[in-house]
């Protein structure tokens, strides 16, 4: 076995700064020295000072199309790393990277989509029209279940716009976030428009988000993480905070049955559950639900759950101890507290016995209130909960504190078009999985689920990362 390669950072580093295989935890396999706030100092500095905003849209362009190229000739090397270092199955990882060569190819065409407009002037012989520019440094703050393809949703654009970003990938995917941004500057960005921060030091973080001259933060985690961010950054600095996601799939008494079923375990188990759009949990109408239940059984138990890069694996295992741990509990107390197993996925033989292994299971008779129904699960546990209809769905999910992604399954396009009018979501699917969403189309959630008014993704996304100045030009 190569030995771990250690990456660049300050010179405080220790052996105990490392990534491990969540299928075989004592495996190594990045090393990485933690960043502190001097090293953060200097990033903005470097950043601060790139050059980066003066490129013609031009050549922004051929750089974010040749990282596109690059993402796809190194696709096998790196999803290797994702699933190495996450755990998801190589071909879910291989799809990974594919979305974000996607990512890399729609922000080249947005380079020369930094458009201004021009107006009316109450004024003779006064043009009236507005620039728009970059804000400058954009920090982004990304999470280990998606380590490249939301990378990318937050990196290209900002980059397409002529700003320059401080990278901060997760402590867990450090290895995958250090060879993303090698993979950039292989394309021609220069070094100091992306520099790298790895650790989790909350001092160079607070110093982050506390420089003026961040001018904008791209954030996907947690509720808690969110909130600091919230509490900590300067009050000048744009904020973008994809946060936690209590989502739920509706299915109808005239759905199609199978379909339902298959979108819902795709929704509920792919990813080993580890999505922020994941389903928690199903409503489903009462006449239909036993028969519902029956087919999601059988697909749980096809699923097999071992290493990522086992052909035979579906489901790998969860990313870190503490998810094994949070998880495990959360199922134990469920079923102590009356909840009933339905099924249980299967494994794969001669799995690390210390891996960190969380069958997917279904959950029935949950009481209410409990946390497999009111919180985010963020792994491989669904509940089905009967229901009277269309009303009673919507009057649940609407009273959630958060409005990330939901589903309704049906054939009646009036219940369905209701459905998504109704629905308090910022992402609503209509017969299909919670899971998934395409790289033009906005993503963000509603209520808790976001923090700031700008989603991700596609056009809109130089919403967040440009500065409008309007110009009233008299000869």
């Amino acid at each position: 076995m190569h030995p771990a390669p250690t990456l660049p950072g300050s010179g405080a580093a220790s052996a105990d700064h490392r990534t491990t295989d969540p299928a075989a935890p004592d495996r190594v396999v990045t090393r990485f020295r933690p960043a502190t706030a001097a090293d953060a100092r200097d990033a903005v500095d470097r950043a601060s000072g790139s050059g980066w905003a003066r490129e013609t849209p031009a050549r922004r362009a051929a750089v974010l199309g040749a990282v596109a190229d690059r993402l796809d000739a190194a696709r096998d090397e790196l999803a290797a790393l994702v699933t190495a270092e996450e755990g998801k199955p190589v071909a879910a990882a291989r799809g990974e990277i594919g979305k974000a060569a996607e990512q890399f190819r729609l922000a080249a065409q947005l380079a020369f989509q930094v458009e201004g407009t021009t107006f009316p002037s109450e004024t003779p012989g006064t043009v009236a029209y507005t620039l728009r520019g970059p804000l400058g440094v954009v920090l982004a703050v990304t999470p280990w279940n998606f380590p490249v393809s939301l990378a990318a949703r937050k990196i290209a654009p900002a980059l397409a716009a002529g700003n320059t970003v401080v990278f901060k990938p997760s402590p867990v995917t450090a290895g995958v976030g250090e060879r993303l941004a090698g993979i950039v500057h292989e394309a021609g960005l220069p070094a100091d428009a992306l520099p790298v921060l790895h650790g989790h030091d909350p001092d160079a973080m607070a110093w982050l988000l506390a420089d003026p001259r961040i001018r904008a933060v791209s954030f996907t985690g947690s509720d808690a993480v969110g909130a600091l961010m919230r509490e900590q950054a300067h009050g000048q600095a744009r904020l973008q905070l994809e946060l936690g996601g209590r989502n739920c799939a509706v299915v109808c008494a005239d759905a199609d049955l199978d379909r339902a079923a298959a979108d819902i375990a795709t929704g509920a188990f792919g990813l080993t559950g580890q999505a922020c759009t994941s389903t928690d949990r199903v409503l489903v109408a009462r006449p239909v639900a036993a028969d519902l239940m029956a087919r999601l059984a059988e697909r749980v138990r096809a699923l097999r759950v071992g290493p990522g890069d086992d052909p035979a694996t579906t489901t790998g295992p969860v990313a870190t101890a503490a998810q094994f741990a949070r998880l495990t509990a959360l199922h134990d107390r469920a079923v102590a507290d009356g909840a009933r197993v339905v099924a249980t996925a299967g494994t794969v033989p001669d799995r690390d016995p210390g891996g960190h292994w969380v069958a997917p299971s279904l959950f029935t008779d949950v009481p209410d209130g409990h946390p497999l129904v009111t919180g985010e699960v963020f792994g491989p546990f669904c509940t089905v909960s009967p229901i009277a209809g269309i009303d009673e769905a919507l009057t649940i999910l609407n009273a959630s504190t958060h409005g990330l992604a939901t589903a309704v399954h049906t054939t009646d396009l009036a219940v369905a078009q209701r459905f998504a009018a109704e629905a308090q979501y910022g992402l609503v699917k209509i017969n299909g999985p919670t899971t998934g969403n395409g790289v033009a189309p906005p993503f963000g959630g509603w209520k808790a689920s976001s923090g700031g008014a700008f989603p991700e993704g596609g056009r809109q996304a130089l919403d967040f990362v440009t500065d409008t100045k309007t110009v009233y030009l008299t000869p």
